[in-house]
């Protein structure tokens, strides 16, 4: 299940030094998914929150052009970074981590002022590591920023829901 290998990975690039990075897995709202809640939950750790959409609620898929099991993967500042759908989403594969890996330590606007001193020593070994990587499949594209505005209301509106339903300050 791909919820439960989530912490895997978080596990992972935190022992790498990736730090501060937010995680949520949000089920999709149809009675499937719905019926599957509390085994969801009991599958992830408690580090990655799990939102529950409300049946009477715009899905969050639809406004946000993705559809279950798609990984969506924003900067420090909100911005929609990568969008990665099956099969680049399969945890199995590289792409989900080294899309987290590009995020954490690209500045597209420039100098960032959430970064830390110790970033700078993970993203080299990022940079690195990328560069040695010939012959391996391209990296998916970062998703188009004309829309970054719109995903990032609704990072703002998700993780909102997340931090009321579950009682966390955003």
């Amino acid at each position: 299940m791909q919820a439960s290998s989530l912490e895997d990975l978080r596990v992972k690039l935190e022992k790498e030094g990736f730090a501060n990075i937010s995680y949520v897995v949000v089920n999709h709202q149809g009675p499937p998914s719905r019926s599957k809640y509390v085994q969801l939950k009991k599958k992830v750790s408690e580090h990655i929150p799990v939102y529950q959409q409300e049946e009477n609620q715009t899905d969050v898929w639809t406004l946000l052009h993705g559809s279950k099991d798609d990984f969506l993967i924003y900067d420090r500042c909100g911005r929609l970074v990568y969008h990665l759908g099956l099969p680049f989403s399969i945890l199995g594969f590289p792409y989900v981590e080294q899309a987290i890996k590009f995020a954490y330590c690209e500045e597209k606007c420039g100098n960032c002022s959430f970064t830390i001193p110790d970033d700078d020593d993970v993203c080299k070994n990022v940079s690195l590591a990328t560069t040695r990587k010939t012959t391996e499949a391209p990296e998916p594209q970062p998703h188009p920023h004309h829309r970054d505005l719109l995903w990032k209301e609704m990072y703002k509106s998700v993780t909102l829901k997340v931090a009321q339903r579950f009682g966390v300050s955003s």
